[in-house]
């Protein structure tokens, strides 16, 4: 029989209850106020559906709620709050934010992806799989390339009977796994008859295929998250044992929820946990991977849910709102305006199209462009994103050196650094703590922001939080690594080489092994050693270029360079200046497959600007081509177009 033993209440220090607030005098923490809605929202005691579009401010509610549950004992120890999100950028994001405002409590606040958390059950809870499901060998995560599924559903055709043949062969191998693999329940003993439905027959046959083989077990993350809602089905110990942990569950960017993670969440957290839910179907760009349509309002009939539109925008002008309101209606015709409530400023256009006669002459003129406002404004460049549809990888050389021109670095969020987006990379949790160990190392004064975030995450990781003693030793032992890394650093200049052995170094002075438990912790599934990898791959390679460690470690995170990132890698960032290039049909092949979610990806790249939003081509075709109805929309929102020669 396998031991239920969900989340240790021994590891978590009971509060002192006289420093609960009451309900009625609870406020918000580092933020003024919350608009009528969010405050219904943030009270209601039932699942609630947050439908919060471009610039709400739904990472800092869902944030704030957390801090209500928390602080008012609502939410009472040792139960937990689970969050969910389907980036790892977000959920750190939205660890750190809960952590800043309720540190005391940060321990219950338990952030991470989708994938973690399934991956994570399968791991611990595998032998609780019914016995037809159990397999000796571990498995190994391997992805499906559309052509392999392809080749598996002609296969597989051409072997079941004749009257299934034609209806298998007709399967769409890019639709298979996320909604037809993803939208079956396991059931609890495996299949032993050949049923009379095509669908019923491909799904099976993919099982024994790729899961039921002898050997090793191939899955993918569809394949988890159906193994875990199994586990947990068939185990009510283990399902009871979750509803008690997390009595609350917050699950972010809910449009784009797949149907097997829907499935999972009303299998494991229907009825008992209070589910909140945050999303905007306008912004559902994730159709590719399965997202179901209409997710949001789908919550909110299964889960008996109050729904609570926000209508304020704390990001954008409200010039770019109003164009945003433009794309927004052709999504939704019942879409209703949002309110501006950030500054508007003056002395240049919200929004304008340039048109360049070559790819050439439109990086010069931008990057003498953004130099120039850099020099006239005291922005700095990291005010500034490129963005674009896809393939931004494609703009990177002709920018990257007409910047550099100015002096001006750029960085590619979406460039792959060992198995890891740089983006992933640069926001993972210990990134933030061997980069702010390091940095404090090289440049002992001034950094107050850095320790903290440093100290914050070494407390976490020794559990020292509502611990004096524990709290002055964490404090010690981080004075102590940096004296040992300094003195390390002093004697060994900077090289490929010896970044790669700085890196071992520091990992010995904090205890890998205890970092590791941490990060498996926070997110189950995770594994450090593919963080630490990616870690080493970048710190060599912009240690190559010289200098002190210091400016290694600048030139690791570039803090202050023009970001380059694409529109789907951009959502939850916000940036002063959006520069959104290549509107052309070459950027937008496929808007005519799928017209709804790529207009969902314009919305959601152009709702990125706060203040000034440029969109770019270096075409005179692409008005009367693929995405004509894309400056259908922005010639109705009375954005104008300048030539550039």
């Amino acid at each position: 029989m396998t031991h239920i033993s969900v989340s240790p209440a021994q590891h978590l220090r009971a509060p002192n209850s006289s420093r609960f607030v009451p309900t009625e005098d609870w406020l918000p923490i580092e933020i003024d106020d919350l608009e009528p809605a969010a405050w219904k929202a943030l009270r209601d005691s039932g699942n609630v559906a947050v439908v919060a579009g471009p610039g709400a401010g739904k990472t800092e509610f869902l944030a704030q709620r957390a801090a209500y549950l928390l602080q008012t004992g609502i939410c009472s120890w040792p139960h937990r709050i689970l969050a969910i999100s389907f980036k790892r950028d977000a959920a750190a994001n939205l660890r750190r934010r809960v952590a800043t405002r309720v540190p005391e409590h940060a321990e219950r606040f338990v952030s991470m992806t989708f994938d973690a958390f399934t991956k994570g059950l399968l791991d611990r809870f595998s032998p609780a799989l019914p016995t037809d499901w159990r397999k000796d060998e571990d498995y190994e995560i391997r992805y499906a390339k559309d052509s392999d599924v392809g080749r598996f559903l002609n296969d597989t055709a051409s072997i079941a009977p004749v009257a299934l043949r034609h209806r298998i062969a007709a399967l769409q191998p890019t639709r298979f796994l996320a909604d037809i693999v993803g939208g079956h329940e396991l059931p609890k003993s495996s299949w032993t008859e050949d049923p009379s439905d095509p669908v019923e027959y491909a799904v099976r046959a993919w099982w024994h295929a790729r899961y039921l083989r002898e050997g090793s077990a191939y899955v993918d993350f569809v394949m988890i998250n159906r193994l875990s809602e199994l586990i947990v089905r068939s185990t009510p110990q283990l399902r009871r044992a979750l509803r008690v942990t997390y009595p609350f569950v917050f699950i972010d960017e809910f449009q784009d929820t797949t149907s097997a993670q829907f499935n999972f969440v009303e299998s494991v957290f229907g009825n008992d946990p209070t589910v909140t839910a945050v999303g905007d179907s306008k912004q559902r760009i994730m159709g590719w991977a399965g997202a179901l349509p209409h997710a949001v309002e789908r919550f909110t009939t299964t889960f008996k849910a109050a729904s609570y539109p926000l209508a304020w925008n704390f990001r954008s002008s409200d010039e770019l709102v109003q164009l945003q309101h433009v794309v927004a209606s052709v999504l939704d015709a019942q879409s209703m305006p949002a309110i501006s409530k950030a500054i508007t400023e003056v002395g240049h256009d919200p929004a304008v199209i340039w048109r360049f006669p070559n790819s050439n002459r439109e990086a010069t003129f931008i990057a003498n462009w953004i130099a120039q406002d850099i020099a006239a404004s005291g922005r700095v460049p990291a005010d500034f994103a490129l963005l674009a549809r896809q393939k931004i990888a494609e703009f990177e050389p002709l920018f990257r050196s007409s910047l550099a021109l100015h002096g001006i670095s750029v960085r590619n969020d979406d460039e792959s650094v060992g198995k890891m987006r740089l983006q992933d990379l640069l926001k993972h949790e210990a990134t933030r703590l061997l980069l702010g160990l390091f940095c404090l190392a090289a440049e002992p004064r001034g950094l107050v922001t850095v320790w903290r975030e440093a100290s914050a995450i070494l407390t976490r990781i020794d559990g020292a939080a509502d611990d004096d003693l524990a709290l002055r030793q964490v404090g010690d032992k981080l004075a102590e690594i940096t004296k040992s890394l300094r003195s390390w650093l002093e004697l060994t200049p900077p090289t490929k080489e010896s970044a790669e052995e700085a890196v071992c170094y520091l990992l010995e002075l904090i205890d890998r092994e205890a970092l590791q438990r941490y990060v498996k912790a926070m997110a189950p599934g995770e594994e450090l050693d593919v963080v630490v990898d990616a870690f080493i791959a970048r710190i060599a390679n912009v240690a190559e270029a010289g200098g002190l460690w210091i400016d290694v470690f600048e030139r690791f995170e570039a803090s202050q360079a023009v970001v380059l990132l694409t529109a789907h890698r951009s959502k939850s960032l916000e940036y002063h200046t959006v520069i959104f290039l290549g509107l052309d049909d070459q950027q937008w092949w496929s808007h005519e497959r799928n017209r709804s979610e790529s207009i969902s990806t314009f919305f959601v790249g152009l709702s990125r600007a706060a203040h000034r939003l440029i969109f770019t081509t270096t075409t005179t075709l692409a008005r009367t081509g693929k995405i004509a109805d894309l400056f259908k929309m922005l010639d109705e929102a009375g954005v104008s177009e300048i030539v550039h020669k």
